[in-house]
């Protein structure tokens, strides 16, 4: 069977190419006989879309799940991990225990966020029982910190309704859907500034839901100084980290790109903070991309450009290690293979959370945790027939 593989995206070719190419694959633009398709976010939403009832056989793999917009997108994130929390309630699960003031006790990851225009008075009603805190609306459609700005006062949100044009970081439409959250006016700082964490998680499957977690993730730093100065609201490059808006300010350095690896950070927490604590912020991490997996049934939409030639490598490893865990010994897909894959293939990738060996008892996890065969850099031979085929990828 002639292998090939399509795709439609704009990431940057060479982290694709390069893996695909060391695994034999051959490549395909209009064909439909394809093994691997590598799509964009809006191809994904266009091909699964209700109208078409497009469904892959059983020797095809895409990167996304269908319907994993239910996960980036701001919006719907929210509304499905609130609606987790209230199932978990009604299940009586431990998981959404609450505390006298009717906080979560291990469910409380989201900060307080409302939709709007839908639910402004109840934000309203919100922001004026702290009429001095600082708020953050985000275009629930929007990525790289487009249409994101900071509020202190009910006025700001009534001139942005009514004209959406005054500020360069606030939608061109007035129509659009945003997101309001509280701001965290206490970030965790370094050198003075804010910064996240860019963390990839790879799900092989839903049902049971396995995931796993790449070890060399990275965080991003603002190029000034932070202060919750209300003078300094509109300033994005003291309070947003996305490389898209820090790479235009004047201290932005573009050997770097003012980012630190998940492994330097760890080990600056834990020579300021102490391991114990490190750990339990690590652990608490995990916990929450496990929660926030198990509200939904999708995928996330890590950018793979390169800003840096450290990011290049990263990210060809990262594309390798998926590749290497999605598409074993670089063959034919086949959907009816749900198996762990041995622990000295997994690259940098460390199990996450396997829902399997967490329900299995101890027999089983024994048998399921044994080792398999390696997986080869090329196409190797279907599991069912044990003839040799070559993978095609679009």
């Amino acid at each position: 069977m002639a292998g090939k593989v399509k795709w439609v995206t704009d990431i940057e070719k060479s982290v694709l190419i390069n893996n695909f190419e060391k695994r034999g694959w051959v490549q395909v633009t209009e064909s439909e006989d394809w093994n691997f398709y590598w799509m964009s976010v809006q191809t994904i939403r266009n091909v699964f879309s209700v109208e078409t009832g497009y469904r892959l056989s059983d020797d095809q793999i895409v990167n996304h799940f269908p319907n994993h917009y239910e996960l980036t997108r701001k919006d719907l994130m929210v509304k499905n991990i609130k609606r987790y929390r209230k199932e978990l309630e009604k299940e009586g699960s431990p998981l959404a225990e609450k505390d006298e003031s009717g906080k979560y006790l291990y469910l409380d990851f989201v900060p307080v966020t409302y939709m709007l225009p839908a639910d402004y008075n109840l934000f309203v009603e919100e922001f004026r029982k702290s009429p001095s805190s600082t708020w953050i609306m985000k275009p629930c459609g929007r990525a790289q910190g487009k249409g994101i700005f900071l509020i202190n006062k009910l006025s700001q949100i009534k001139k942005w309704s009514r004209d959406s044009k005054t500020s360069s970081f606030v939608s061109q439409s007035p129509k659009e859907a945003y997101v309001i959250s509280l701001y965290i006016s206490n970030p965790l700082l370094i050198g003075g500034r804010k910064f996240d964490l860019r963390l990839y998680v790879l799900v092989s499957t839903y049902r049971p839901l396995r995931c796993y977690m790449y070890k060399l993730g990275f965080c991003r730093f603002c190029t000034v100084k932070y202060t919750p100065s209300t003078s300094e609201l509109d300033n994005m490059f003291v309070h947003l980290t996305n490389v898209a808006i820090q790479k235009h300010g004047e201290d932005y350095n573009h050997i770097h790109g003012g980012k630190w690896t998940v492994s330097n950070l760890r080990l600056y927490l834990e020579s300021t903070r102490g391991k114990e604590v490190t750990s339990k912020l690590f652990d608490e991490i995990h916990w929450i991309i496990v929660q926030s997996l198990k509200a939904v049934a999708v995928n996330a939409s890590p950018s793979l450009t390169s800003s840096t030639a450290n990011d290049r490598i990263l990210k060809y490893n990262l594309i390798n290690d998926t590749l290497n865990i999605a598409v074993p010994n670089g063959e034919v897909p086949d959907c009816k293979w749900n198996k762990s894959p041995p622990k000295e293939v997994l690259g940098n990738y460390e199990i996450l959370y396997d829902e399997e060996l967490a329900q299995g008892d101890g027999a089983d996890r024994e048998l399921r945790s044994r080792p398999g065969p390696s997986l080869g850099p090329r196409g190797g031979r279907s599991r069912d027939s044990g003839r040799a085929t070559l993978t095609t990828w679009k």
